[in-house]
């Protein structure tokens, strides 16, 4: 690469990062956040392909075709493969985001969620609903038949700290089943046959579960910012709704 390139290229990265953190500062909440993270992720575009030309260059320089080559290869497949594989690990953190992390959730068993809106961009007052059901394991379900709803009640406040993968899940004010009228408002939205709208085709077996897991005793819930979660200890499940 052409050290008249480097410099307007660095620059430009630069800037456009710069930009980015002073939105985010400047514009408080939704926007600014989207405008920030736009500005901020086509600034590491831009530095990463230059280190990405910059150093296929070199190597064009000092090797042979057949190196060159594996290399352009490696270049042009791991930049996408790492960024699938990294938005994989992000979705699943945002997944598991929901439940209290004193349960030791780690494993997804059903999860089936649609919003109505612009194809990538949420927006608030998007259409959307969702179940998600997570694995509860064994140690704190015993707990949960030991002890029932004050172990709940007791489990250690969130942490203070922001960046505490502990500050998933904060619950204030846990329930025993049924769910009243309030928690039913936060219930997935299941297509029945014949029903239209704003609703999504949840698994039969699993749609059956969750309905008895919420209308009838031996399991509790929480509400929950948007949405939902119910604790079924007989079944060793983590049900977790959201409809708005």
């Amino acid at each position: 690469m052409r050290r008249a390139w480097a410099l307007p290229v660095l620059l430009a990265a630069m800037l456009l990062a710069g930009l980015g953190l002073a939105l985010r500062f400047a514009l408080a909440g939704f926007f600014g956040a989207v405008l920030g993270g736009l500005c901020l992720g086509a600034a590491a575009l831009l530095a990463i392909t230059w280190v990405a030309i910059a150093g296929l260059s070199a190597i064009h320089r000092r090797c042979s075709r057949r190196t060159f080559a594996l290399a352009l290869a490696c270049a042009l497949l791991l930049p996408p493969l790492a960024l699938a594989a990294g938005v994989q690990l992000k979705l699943r953190s945002a997944y598991l985001a929901v439940v209290p992390w004193q349960l030791d959730v780690h494993d997804i068993a059903y999860r089936k969620e649609r919003r109505w809106g612009l194809p990538l961009l949420a927006l608030p007052g998007d259409n959307e609903t969702g179940i998600r059901v997570f694995h509860l394991p064994p140690r704190a379900a015993q707990a949960l038949r030991q002890h029932g709803i004050a172990y709940l009640r007791g489990l250690p406040d969130m942490p203070l700290h922001l960046d505490d993968p502990r500050t998933r899940g904060r619950y204030e004010h846990w329930h025993e089943t049924p769910l009243d009228e309030n928690a039913r408002r936060h219930v997935t939205h299941h297509c029945e046959d014949g029903d239209g709208g704003f609703c999504i085709a949840v698994d039969a077996r699993v749609w059956d579960a969750v309905q008895h897991a919420i209308s009838t005793p031996g399991s509790y819930y929480a509400i929950g910012r948007s949405g939902v979660i119910v604790i079924d200890p007989a079944r060793q499940r983590v049900i977790y709704m959201y409809n708005g």
